[in-house]
């Protein structure tokens, strides 16, 4: 007699303290994608212990640190997705390290709060396969001709990465890329400008393939999409 296939466990996300409006939007939104959105109440990271999910949600406010750095350093969640919600421009250089993965802006609008979430649901899913990139939202230091330029990522592969950046560059330029990651040293890596898109100010670069660092950049890549 073959064995009963075994069912496969549901993706949950944490909708942590987040107001009933904004939760009733990422509840139905996750829903759509097959992801059960739980809300969590919290000022620590206990409950972190308790429970597996795949991603979270919090409002980049401050104080919110102690609860970012708790799901980071989670032996059980630190490679949870998590979504960050919070008015432009507000509160990101204080929460760059923890490598927020997506941006939702506040106040949430249903519409698109669902796109975002159909955009990166494939990766709390770990459908990794159809994932090449990681989103991850960390500043990051360029020092092109001697000057140096400040850019904030977007999506990171073994590759290379994409970045926002109010700088203007040229395709081709040489570069040497500086930045930080959830759980791990700093990363350096000479790069080239590969693309540029004035209009939507970003860029991105390409990691050059002899250079011996861009091995530390893959290996967090490859541990972050441990399942």
């Amino acid at each position: 007699m073959s064995a009963a296939p075994q069912k496969k466990v549901a993706c949950k996300a944490a909708l942590v303290n987040l107001d009933e409006a904004s939760a009733s939007i990422l509840r139905d939104s996750f829903r759509q994608f097959r992801i059960t959105a739980v809300d969590v109440t919290a000022q620590d990271g206990n409950w972190l212990s308790h429970e597996k999910f795949d991603a979270g949600v919090v409002r980049l406010e401050p104080g919110c640190e102690t609860l970012l750095e708790a799901m980071r350093s989670s032996p059980r969640n630190r490679n949870m997705v998590v979504y960050g919600i919070c008015a432009p421009g507000e509160h990101m250089r204080q929460v760059s390290k923890y490598g927020i993965n997506v941006m939702l802006t506040h106040p949430l609008d249903r519409q698109s709060a669902l796109k975002v979430v159909r955009s990166t649901h494939l990766l709390v899913l770990h459908e990794f396969r159809r994932y090449v990139r990681v989103p991850v939202i960390t500043e990051v230091q360029l020092e092109i001709e001697r000057a140096r330029y400040t850019a904030t990522s977007v999506e990171l592969s073994g590759g290379g990465m994409s970045m926002t950046t109010k700088s203007n560059f040229k395709i081709g330029q040489n570069a040497e890329v500086s930045f930080t990651l959830p759980n791990s040293k700093p990363l350096n890596c000479s790069a080239v400008v590969s693309w540029v898109d004035p209009q939507d100010q970003s860029v991105g670069v390409r990691f050059d393939p002899a250079d011996e660092r861009r091995g530390l950049i893959k290996r967090w890549i490859e541990d972050y999409l441990e399942i």
